[in-house]
């Protein structure tokens, strides 16, 4: 049976096999990378949002898809590594920020560079590659909210 021989859509199922894959592939590598450092996937996820930008507890659980008091445990973590620190918002002193510590960043960098996959895949690519592919990434973003 091909893969998502099920899909309601006939013209769907390519893509959708396609997708699968490649999602597989880039987490396989973004687990990879994690685990060379001593992190979890959600560990080096939710140091990855931290270092590119302080974030609320709540806007953290948003980009994972789950409730808030689901981060609370592995922010935890990550705050005993001393990879990042809750601080107050300057525009809301009831809300905590988290933030990447510089070597919370500097190990966010090091798991960015450690992708082999993603690293080697995206070199491959032209600029007019590149650009289409953020085309067809923009296409999917626009359905997403």
């Amino acid at each position: 049976m091909p893969p998502y021989s099920v899909e309601p859509a006939a013209e769907h199922a390519e893509l959708r096999a396609a997708l699968h894959e490649l999602v597989g592939r880039f987490l396989a590598d973004y687990e990879r990378a994690a685990s060379a450092h001593g992190l979890t996937l959600p560990q080096a996820r939710a140091l990855g949002f931290a270092a590119c930008e302080p974030l609320s507890q709540r806007r953290l659980a948003e980009r994972f898809g789950c409730d808030p008091s689901n981060i609370s445990v592995l922010v935890d973590r990550l705050v005993e590594r001393e990879l990042v620190e809750r601080r107050p918002d300057p525009s809301d002193g009831r809300v905590k920020l988290i933030a990447a510590t510089p070597a919370g960043r500097e190990l966010a960098e090091r798991c960015c560079a450690d992708r082999e996959w993603l690293t080697s895949t995206l070199d491959a690519l032209g600029p007019e590659q590149r650009d289409a592919l953020r085309a067809a990434l923009a296409l999917l973003e626009v359905h997403t909210a």
